[in-house]
């Protein structure tokens, strides 16, 4: 089982990237609570406080092509330069401004966020061969699966002993360190800006096939979003809301298993038929989510439903990287970042919307339901028009630079 990941580690650079995505990563869902927490303490208001993390959310979303952009036309060393100075700036505006610039610091914070993970998974094409290509995807969203674990415990831990802006200081001291160490890794010394030539507005969204994943990718956080509502109105329901926690805990928990499952074995069908089948499979476990009996048999759906989204959130880059145009290998990354926080924005406001007080959480099943059969349906039309994709320890059928047609986080 471990023989993939093994090959995938004696790769030289690769330890080196692993290390600085696992610190860069660390810093997204620490700072996500943390700095909740530091803008109660400072603005007395959750509704305020709850407008800081949606300005620096938005920005985020918005702004991150604008980063994957510039990374591939003028390359990722100065870009993340350049970020890494304005981010520091930003995080020290946003300790050191009046409580009124609050919400504005948030915003620049999150504009100037560095592009370190979509730089990270355009990466590895140039790397590792293309037979462990999709460990390595796998291995990337296992990281991001592992911090969104982990760094939600760290901030009570946290402050115990620091009060919370120290805790948003940590969060952005580890973004910084991470983006400071990927600096150092060859295969971000050695990546080379695009040559001059025509450039999109929409950038790879112009690329239908391209355009096509990433909607899928998008209605697979929609799913997730819904989930998240789902659980909370079922565990109500059946009497204990504080049991959504531990649901969400497994649902995580599965898919960090299913992913590292994912990348251990090689898989006799093309990654675009996979995703296909997990969509399908996706959609199943859902439906069954809204006829739960009870405790038990919800957790083991919820854990089912997370060993299905692993695969499939690790499936997406690898095709992605495999098939969007070469000029917008990081670009493409940073769109995938908008566009699945797109697809759980809405997730989670339509799922809100159709459960009431007492709703047991059925509509908001059925909800992502019909999303991941609608990703199904948007993966069998990318089929059409997606060229095979080696799976973990298949034969390659392209070298370690594929330049023809080339995983949050955080």
């Amino acid at each position: 089982m471990f023989a993939p990941y093994r090959r995938l580690l004696a790769h030289p650079g690769v330890l080196n990237l692993l290390i600085a995505g696992l610190i860069v990563k660390l810093g997204t869902p620490v700072l996500s609570l943390a700095l909740l927490l530091a803008a109660v303490d400072r603005l007395g208001s959750y509704s305020t406080a709850g407008l800081v993390l949606t300005g620096h959310a938005l920005a985020l979303a918005t702004c991150a092509p604008l980063g994957g952009r510039l990374a591939d036309r003028y390359g990722p060393r100065p870009v993340l330069t350049g970020y890494l100075t304005a981010h520091a700036l930003a995080y020290a505006l946003l300790l050191l401004a009046p409580p009124a610039l609050m919400i504005s610091a948030a915003v620049l914070l999150g504009a100037t966020t560095p592009p370190a993970g979509s730089v990270i998974r355009s990466a590895w094409p140039r790397l590792v061969p293309a037979a462990s290509l999709s460990v390595a995807y796998a291995v990337d969203n296992a990281v991001n699966e592992l911090m969104f674990i982990a760094g939600p415990l760290f901030v009570p831990v946290l402050t115990w002993v620091i009060p919370a802006h120290s805790v948003v200081t940590a969060a952005g001291a580890a973004v910084l360190l991470g983006t400071a160490l990927l600096l150092t890794s060859p295969a971000i010394r050695q990546a080379a800006p695009t040559p001059p030539g025509k450039f999109h507005l929409a950038g790879p969204l112009t690329h239908r096939r391209t355009l096509l994943l990433l909607t899928v990718a998008a209605f697979g956080t929609f799913t997730f979003g819904c989930l998240r509502i789902a659980t909370v109105a079922s565990a109500t329901a059946f009497g204990s809301a504080a049991s959504a926690g531990v649901m969400m805990g497994l649902l995580s928990a599965g898919a960090l298993l299913g992913t590292l499952g994912y990348g251990a074995r090689a898989w006799p069908i093309t990654g675009s038929r996979l995703l296909v089948l997990l969509s399908l499979a996706e959609a199943a476990v859902l439906l069954g989510g809204a006829w739960a009996p009870g405790f038990a048999a919800l957790a083991v759906l919820i854990t089912l439903i997370g060993l299905v989204t692993g695969p499939r959130d690790a499936v997406v880059p690898a095709l992605l990287a495999d098939h969007a145009p070469a000029r917008y290998r990081t670009e493409v990354f940073a769109w995938l970042n908008t566009f699945m926080w797109t697809g759980y924005g809405l997730g989670t406001a339509v799922a809100g919307q159709l459960t009431g007080p007492h709703a047991t959480g059925g509509a908001a099943f059925g909800a992502a339901t019909a999303a991941a059969l609608t990703g199904a349906i948007l993966a069998t039309v990318a089929c059409r028009f997606v060229s095979p994709v080696p799976t973990p320890m298949a034969v390659p059928t392209e070298g370690p630079h594929r330049e023809s047609d080339h995983k949050a986080d955080n």
